[in-house]
């Protein structure tokens, strides 16, 4: 049996893919489970890369995983075969672990897959990331705050093996995807990032079942009501008005908004109430985010120095910009900056994974930090 073992192929296995992932968080522990492994991977110590693993203020610290899965035996090798690829796999894993975390996670391609071996894209470890940044610091988030172990990923376990055959279940995959790229790009193209976030909004919103009503604001249900009791043939024109008046962003804020309970306003992660986000002026702010999107795509108007201005600190802005347009003044005045749209998304992201099955709230939460919306 040993002369057995020492003369087996050294070559990768073609059912064991192995891909590199990374973060610029800090994170300890693992995820082992019979066919899919999450674990460190570490740098050469005589390379001068040691840094990547000296956590603290560093721009280009870094925490590099391994993502290794096992797969159904392939076909056999036949003429004209295709050769199954599962390099996306690497995505998707990476963007539901930046939802759970909240933090930045990278993918770098695989250095085994399907029998072959594959040099990974090792650029990211060479450019530098804003650290103070709460999707990139070593600290959980402050809401829904799931530690920084490797090990939590059991929360999201029914997310990422075995089939799942509710619709819902692509939607936060695809939505995920969107939020992770969001965290990946804002430090050099703010514009497209926000984008990307309304994109999953979008995603998560439509995978809502809402009523007729909920998707027409307070205002324009009044004038219906009115229409349809007071004009002849009023009930028709009114249902006909209903039909066309029922718009993707209406849908969007009331979807989004059904989605984000008390908890979302009591764990601010800004020090200043008056710089956070508050139900009071919820919907408004999430229909000028819309609009922000709509006007940059129309337009091209850019935006992005505005919505990442004080970073981190502040989730709205704090005074009014001045820019030539008065009107896209006054939709940059109440549109979510970056930070306050990022933490929105990911909180209905990780309510949708717990309609799903997965298990997102954490009984070790901050407590609500004090002050008066």
């Amino acid at each position: 049996m040993e002369r057995e073992n020492e003369e087996a192929s050294l070559r990768p296995n073609e059912r064991i893919h192995k891909i590199l992932l990374s973060t610029p968080a800090h994170f300890v522990g693992e995820f082992d489970r019979p066919d899919l492994l999450l674990s460190h991977a570490w740098p050469p110590i005589y390379t001068g890369r040691g840094r990547w693993t000296k956590y603290g203020e560093d721009s280009l610290n870094r925490t590099a995983l391994v993502l290794a899965f096992r797969t159904p035996p392939p076909p056999e090798p036949a003429p004209g075969g295709i050769v199954p690829n599962y390099e996306g796999a690497g995505e998707g894993v990476a963007s539901a672990l930046s939802v759970l975390f909240g933090k930045r996670f990278d993918s770098h391609g695989p250095f085994e897959m399907s029998g072959s071996f594959g040099l990974p894209d090792l650029s990211a470890f060479a450019t530098p990331c804003l650290p103070h940044l709460r999707h990139n610091d070593g600290k959980p988030r402050g809401d829904r705050a799931i530690p920084l172990n490797l090990s939590e990923v059991s929360r999201i376990e029914s997310l990422l093996l075995g089939p799942n055959q509710d619709p819902r279940f692509s939607a936060f995959h695809s939505a995920a995807k969107f939020y992770r790229r969001a965290l990946a790009t804002v430090e050099i193209d703010a514009e497209s990032a926000y984008l990307n976030l309304i994109t999953a909004g979008e995603i998560v919103s439509n995978s809502q079942k809402l009523t007729d009503e909920a998707t027409l604001d307070s205002e324009v249900r009044a004038v219906l009501e009115h229409i349809a009791k007071e004009m002849p043939d009023g009930l028709k024109t009114a249902n006909f008005l209903r039909g066309r008046l029922r718009g993707i962003k209406r849908r969007f804020v009331s979807a989004i908004t059904a989605m984000v309970d008390d908890s979302f306003f009591n764990h601010r992660e800004v020090q200043s109430h008056w710089g956070a986000l508050r139900r009071s002026d919820f919907e408004k702010r999430l229909g000028a985010a819309y609009d922000l999107r709509s006007r940059f795509v129309h337009s091209g108007y850019p935006f992005g120095g505005w919505i990442t201005a004080h970073m981190g600190k502040f989730e709205v802005q704090v005074g009014r910009p001045v820019v030539p347009d008065k009107e896209m003044a006054k939709v940059l005045a109440m549109a979510p900056l970056f930070s306050g749209l990022e933490r929105v998304i990911r909180y209905v992201l990780l309510t949708l994974a717990a309609e799903l099955g997965a298990v997102v709230e954490v009984k070790s939460e901050a407590q609500p930090e004090k002050g008066v919306d």
